[in-house]
């Protein structure tokens, strides 16, 4: 399976997240620039999504489907709080990347497996038997 136009989008969502969130830091939290973040961050996870949904298209991930499900859940959470009044910047953000960096490295370990790593991992078919 092949997820590098996931990741690479992923990878600029989180680095979008870090700008911001040094932009608001160091600017004073609220005011139309955490809305403006908030909504921009939104987009950028919509973009990651449609294109997850593109690259998993058919492929019978099962289990390991609602994973990546539930980290763009907490992404979008996390991205929609940051636009309201009192937000804590620095908790949001880190609850953004605490989803987002190992969903990163998740994809890269799906690009890296074949289809029988990916069928155990499943829960598709009997464990494979241990080498050396």
């Amino acid at each position: 399976m092949r997820t590098l136009a996931t990741q690479m989008r992923l990878r600029r969502l989180l680095r979008t997240q870090a700008e911001y969130q040094e932009r608001l830091l160091r600017e004073g939290v609220g005011g139309p620039l955490a809305g403006a973040a908030s909504a921009r961050l939104l987009q950028l996870l919509q973009d990651v999504r449609g294109t997850w949904a593109r690259e998993s298209h058919g492929v019978d991930l099962a289990g390991l489907r609602s994973h990546v499900l539930r980290s763009f859940a907490a992404m979008d959470a996390a991205a929609a709080a940051l636009g309201r009044p009192g937000a804590d910047v620095a908790r949001l953000g880190a609850e953004l990347r605490d989803a987002g960096v190992p969903l990163v490295l998740f994809l890269r370990g799906l690009d890296d497996s074949d289809a029988p790593v990916l069928a155990e991992l499943a829960g598709r078919m009997a464990p494979l038997r241990r080498s050396a």
